[in-house]
């Protein structure tokens, strides 16, 4: 499936940012090291698993938070 992602307020010191999907209870990323720039402008990530609701947004090095981005829309 794809999506577009995009995270109009993050820190600037987040980078290096992985993507997980709740289908299998956010423990293996789909897609990795996705710079903070790309998400900023608008990210298409064209891996999500299908049926997937909501994709986290965590990085991997300064910050152990993360980010749900529920989906809408998803056919």
């Amino acid at each position: 499936m794809t999506v577009l992602l995009t995270i109009t307020n993050m820190g600037v010191d987040l980078d290096n940012l992985d993507l997980y999907s709740n289908i299998d209870g956010y423990t293996t990323p789909f897609q990795i090291d996705v710079p903070r720039a790309s998400l900023v402008a608008g990210y298409t990530a064209s891996n999500v698993p299908d049926y997937t609701n909501v994709v986290r947004v965590q990085s991997k090095n300064k910050c152990v938070n993360y980010l749900d981005i529920i989906l809408s829309n998803i056919p």
